[in-house]
Parts: structure tokens; sequence; C-alpha cells
């Protein structure tokens, strides 16, 4: 990957492009820093780069010629040009991961008024923002978007797993890390740390994770697969009816999305507990679904299973949360999840979730359902 920087002020980077671990990563080749200075391109005595904008009301913007040579003698041909602004796109882990796909990356840093905007329209690729404040210029979101891009470069960071549980890599921000000593001004390093146990400490990295993004950052739930985040299984629920056509094939594909996303078993139960020998007998073709009599009777063998309480979410209930609200509450809950379509039981605890809404019209049921999975257990 290669970064090209053009600024009016290239000692700015100078410094930041020898040092650390970008520092490192440039000296080995791994990526490639290089900052070009904007006067160079500037032409009578003065190398004048900006003048005063039109309108009276504004400062000093870069103007349009300089920068345009400026791109020239960067610019090949699959030269990706940013500029980093406060009106740009919101710099997200999603769109560092993207720009890391591209091979060769011009930034072209902005000061006073920032670039002229026909400059702008014309090669311009993509704004982005580090944040909502305002800056003296581009070169500090510069150095933030190179930093997170050298971190998703084979061999930059000592260990994988350290940028695979960064915040924001899966949807959830990291884990809390301790060091030496084990006691410090009274404080304990959490036992399930120092245990030497590999399953009890991931499974306490998970759930510390989990328990830190709901506390600070719960919107990020929308963008994260909570399975590995949950402290049991999950089964999905569906109260069916056995005459329905087609039942059998539909069923096949749920059970085939449930395996896909990670899910227990798949659970199903007549309307009608009458009902329950007819849907028996045809799903002897998908023995992916255990067959019960009542929903009661699949939150009773689920909670036997497990042997703790049963965290029922219900979908489909006009009166229920939205979707995300229910996500956050599955992650906040401890014990087994029963993921039920089509009823709510009477008992134990109960989420109940409203019908997901459609510009299209109503979802066929194995439609439906495969967009919930994706909900709660798709990657990002």
């Amino acid at each position: 990957m290669k970064v090209t920087v053009v600024t009016a002020f290239p000692e700015f980077l100078d410094s930041f492009a020898r040092t650390s671990i970008v520092g490192r990563a440039v000296e080995k080749g791994l990526i490639g820093v290089t900052v070009v200075d904007l006067r160079d391109f500037a032409q009578g005595n003065y190398r004048q780069i900006d003048d005063y904008s039109f309108g009276g009301k504004g400062g000093m913007t870069l103007m349009p010629e300089v920068l345009e040579r400026a791109l020239r003698s960067v610019r090949g041909e699959r030269t990706k040009v940013l500029f980093p602004t406060p009106a740009g796109a919101v710099l997200t882990q999603d769109l560092v991961e993207a720009l890391a796909r591209e091979e060769h990356l011009a930034i072209f840093c902005g000061h006073y008024e920032g670039l002229d905007e026909r400059f702008v329209e014309k090669y311009v690729d993509l704004e982005y923002s580090i944040g909502d404040y305002v800056l003296t210029g581009g070169e500090i979101p510069a150095m933030t978007l190179i930093d997170a891009l050298s971190r998703l470069v084979p061999g930059v960071v000592g260990k994988e797993r350290s940028v695979t549980g960064d915040s924001f890599y899966d949807g959830m921000l990291d884990t809390p890390h301790f060091t030496r000593p084990a006691v410090w001004q009274g404080m304990e390093v959490p036992a399930e740390l120092t245990s030497g146990n590999d399953a009890q400490i991931e499974k306490w990295r998970k759930r510390a994770a989990a328990g830190r993004t709901l506390s600070r950052r719960p919107d990020l739930l929308s963008r994260a697969n909570v399975m590995d985040y949950l402290e049991d299984e999950v089964y999905l629920g569906l109260s069916v009816d056995p005459n329905a056509p087609g039942l059998a094939a539909d069923l096949a594909q749920i059970a085939l999305a449930a395996k896909a996303y990670g899910l227990a078993r798949v659970i199903a139960a007549p309307q009608n507990r009458e009902d329950f020998d007819a849907l028996r007998a045809r799903m002897s073709e998908v023995p992916e679904i255990k067959c019960v009599p009542s929903v009661s009777r699949m939150t009773e063998w689920a909670e036997r299973k497990e042997h703790v309480p049963l965290l029922t979410v219900a979908a489909e209930i006009p009166s229920g949360l939205p979707w995300m609200e229910a996500k956050r509450q599955m992650v906040e809950t401890s014990g087994p999840v029963l993921l039920l379509f089509g009823a709510a039981p009477r008992r134990g605890h109960v989420i109940a979730m409203r019908p997901q809404e459609t510009p299209g019209g109503e979802l066929p049921r194995t439609a439906l359902i495969s967009a919930t999975l994706d909900r709660f257990f798709g990657s990002r």
C-alpha cells in the first residue's frame, strides 16, 4: 500500500512517518508514505498557494491550479484522491478497511478555508472527517488515517489477534486489558485472566467487551454479530401450521439458515396441540427439526437442556420493541436464548419484538427469519 500526503507543512508529517509502528512499517517496506510539499507547485517569487475566498466573509482558500499541478505529479492509474474535511464522511473502521484495499491513496491536506471547491468536485474521490470539530489543517486527519490503515497491513502489528480484537473490528468495543502487578492499589486483576484456563479467559473477554459496549456505545450493536458474546446456546422456535403447503421445504431452508448463523437447534410446535402427530410425521423428512407438542413445551425443553432459565425473544409482536433494543437486551441478559416466531409464551423472561417492516409488503416466513437471524448474528 502507498499513501501520498500533499501538504503545505511537510515537516508536520516527516517525523510521523519515521516514528513508532508506522515508521518501522515504512522502513521494512510494508507501507509507503510519501510527503509532498504543496509549495513546490506554486509559481512566482512568493510561491503563493492560496488566495482570498470570493464573497468577502471567508478566509484564505488553497488555489485550484496549484492543487492540480501537485495532483498531476503524484497521481497514478489507480490513485484514489482523499480530502480530510469536517464536511466529509465520518472515518469508521469499515471505511478504513475499504480504503486499505486501494493501491494508492493521495491525501490533500486543506488549510484555512480548505480546498477550492472546483478542485474538489473535479478530482476528489472521497471527503472524510475524523469527528465533529474543526482543526487548523488536514495533517492530523491524514496521520490518523495512515495509522489506522497501517494496522491492517499484514506484518505491521506483531500479533494478528491484536488487530482482530481491536475496538470496532467486529462491531464491539475492545475488552479491558491488565498487566502486572496482579494487585495494584487494592484493585485486583479479574481472576479469570490469571486462571490459565484459555476457554474461561476467552469467555470473560467476550462478556467484558459486551458489557463495555452496552454501557458506552450501545449504538455499535447494530453492526455486531452477538453470538460470541452470549453466555449460552441460541435456539430457533417456530409455531407452525402442520397442514400448510410446502412446510417441510420451508423448514428445511430455515434449518440450514439457523445452522449457518450458529444456532444450536430449531424447534417446531403446532399451532394446535392436536396437530402434533401430523407435524411430527411431516418433519421426518427434516431431521434437523425437533418437534414438540406446544410452545410451552418448547421452552420447557430448552430450559431442561440448559438447566437455567430461558430468555425468549418473541418476534412478530405488533406492540413489541424495535429489533435493536431487543438485540441490546439479549446481550445484556445471561442464559440461553430462544428466538421464537409465531407465538409468545406466557412464562419466563420474554422480550417481545415488533415485526420487521418492509416497504414492499410482507416477507415470506423463510425470508423473514433469515433477515432476523442476520440482524442478530450476521457479520458486518
